[in-house]
């Protein structure tokens, strides 16, 4: 018999902006307020819990708070140039004929090809699966009300 364990914990959030590559309207520079939930399926251990909800939401607001107030950029697309300035104090970036400076410690560079909610979903779920690996876990990540996109394995 398997079981299941939601966190959908108001603190297991973030807020950033980013920008979508090949989307009209999205590949202007916007922001969410982000919320992250995640669900663990498994057999139940000695103490009769799956996980310790302690321990996942921890965690995951670990997660969440490297991404907060941050401009979220995907460093693996190959159409986004992004680059340091020498003095290693500033980001730029260049895509569809745009240019965008930003300081580093604002940035947030992500080994994702792009910063959807779908693939913010499977960054958050890589990171959780390192720790939770016998597990069946899908994370939810939510972008606005009503707009929640997951990713499980």
């Amino acid at each position: 018999m398997t079981y299941k364990i939601r966190v959908s914990d108001p603190r297991c959030k973030f807020s950033a902006a980013h920008f979508l590559y090949q989307h009209d309207k999205c590949s202007r520079l916007h922001g969410h307020n982000y919320l992250v939930n995640v669900d663990i399926e498994g057999e139940l251990n000695e103490q009769f819990y799956i996980v310790d909800f302690y321990e996942v939401k921890q965690l995951l607001m670990g997660i969440t708070n490297e991404l907060d107030h941050r401009m979220l950029l995907p460093s693996a697309n190959e159409n986004i140039k992004i680059t340091e300035d020498a003095t290693k104090k500033q980001i730029f970036v260049d895509f569809n004929k745009k240019h965008y400076e930003f300081p580093k410690q604002d940035v947030c560079l992500l080994p994702i090809p792009a910063t959807t909610a779908e693939i913010l979903a499977k960054y958050v779920y890589d990171k959780l699966k390192k720790r939770f690996s016998s597990y069946i876990i899908t994370v939810y990540v939510g972008e606005a009300e009503g707009s929640v996109a997951s990713y499980t394995e």
